[in-house]
């Protein structure tokens, strides 16, 4: 009986390993009560779309963990849900049954390669292919026959290699001597910010070399000297706060207004206008919810995006004061994964995935 290995997968801390069982069991339930509802209730694009997240979320989680042979399985469902959110695929329920019985054979798959570092590949390719063929049948009133004949040889992962380990998650950026000038002044000024709001004096760097990461990992990146300015002065329009003392109205309304006034800080020094930017529009969101501006789309400067992944990334796990590590970097990138198509562009959504995957490789060694 043929097997695979997920080498990348084995070498990460037992902590990780345990987070992202725990997170899969969450999503596992979560999208069993939504298929559970569609039936009970009926199927609506809210429920549908709440099922594709959480899909993504999981796929995301285990990509970031370098269960590479089991993503296309768990990619194929996801296109198989958002071909029923587009109206070309109906929903059915054996391919509703179908979605919660894959769901369950991959989290056996894992648990094999957490226990014994292989698992069964003909298991894994015979979800492959039959998720495969019923998302590219073109009549779709045969898609729910394929669906029940899946279901009754599921009574019982293609190998393929590992992506090979970064030599280096450290990311060099050149200023000229004006830049650095100025870099420097930023960073004693954002951790003198920090002490006083009372986070880490590592948050800056912390968020810097995560940007950077992500950055580097874009088809087109970003300069990376104006994305460092970003880090260090993203939360300079926080300053206000500290003379609000106990006056609510008068906190939120300077939290509302933090990226303005921040940037408006930061455009203070000459050449650095795509920074001032991403400070500017770091609240954005890719739907058009955010704030100040509301903006949608490509209207939001890409750095701003990658500040913002960052950031959330960030602070989910080290918390305010970053004194404990008190979340799971899964959870963090679960809450970054669900995201996509909301706060950020998938395509950035990848870029961080393949960032923070270098990251965990570069802990495990």
């Amino acid at each position: 009986m043929s097997h695979f290995a997920c080498k990348a997968f084995s070498a990460l801390d037992k902590e990780l390993k345990d987070d992202l069982l725990e997170c899969y069991v969450e999503a596992q339930q979560e999208i069993e009560e939504i298929i559970n509802s569609i039936e009970t209730d009926g199927f609506s694009f809210d429920k549908l779309d709440k099922l594709f997240r959480s899909l993504h979320s999981m796929k995301g989680n285990c990509s970031v963990c370098f269960l590479d042979p089991l993503v296309g399985v768990l990619h194929k469902l996801e296109e198989i849900v958002d071909g029923m959110r587009g109206g070309y695929i109906q929903y059915h329920h054996y391919l509703g049954e179908l979605i919660i019985v894959v769901i369950e054979k991959v989290y056996d798959l894992i648990k094999q390669i957490y226990q014994s570092h292989v698992a069964e590949s003909a298991v894994r390719d015979q979800l492959q292919y039959g998720l495969d063929a019923i998302y590219a049948e073109e009549i779709d009133t045969k898609r729910p026959e394929m669906a029940a004949d899946l279901l009754r040889q599921c009574n019982q992962i293609i190998e393929e290699k590992d992506a090979p380990p970064p030599t280096s998650v450290i990311i060099k950026v050149e200023f000229t001597a004006e830049q650095q000038a100025d870099i420097d002044l930023f960073i004693g000024f954002s951790q003198k910010l920090n002490r006083l709001l009372g986070y880490s004096s590592e948050r800056s760097e912390r968020i810097l070399k995560l940007c950077q990461l992500i950055n580097a990992e874009c088809s087109s990146s970003v300069d990376p000297a104006q994305l460092s300015a970003a880090a260090y002065m993203h939360n300079m329009g926080m300053a206000p706060i500290l003379s609000c003392k106990d006056d609510e109205g008068r906190k939120q309304q300077a939290e509302k207004n933090h990226t303005l006034v921040g940037a408006k800080l930061l455009a203070k020094h000459e050449g650095w206008e795509e920074a001032v930017a991403m400070v500017q529009a770091h609240k954005e969101r890719f739907d058009g919810t955010g704030m100040p501006e509301g903006l949608i789309g490509s209207l939001i400067p890409q750095g701003a995006f990658i500040l913002a992944m960052a950031v959330m990334f960030i602070d989910a796990v080290w918390g305010k004061s970053g004194s404990e590590y008190r979340k799971s970097a899964i959870r963090a990138v679960q809450m970054v994964n669900f995201e996509s198509g909301k706060g950020f562009p998938p395509q950035l959504i990848e870029s961080f995935n393949t960032a923070i995957r270098k990251v965990l490789v570069a802990k495990s060694q």
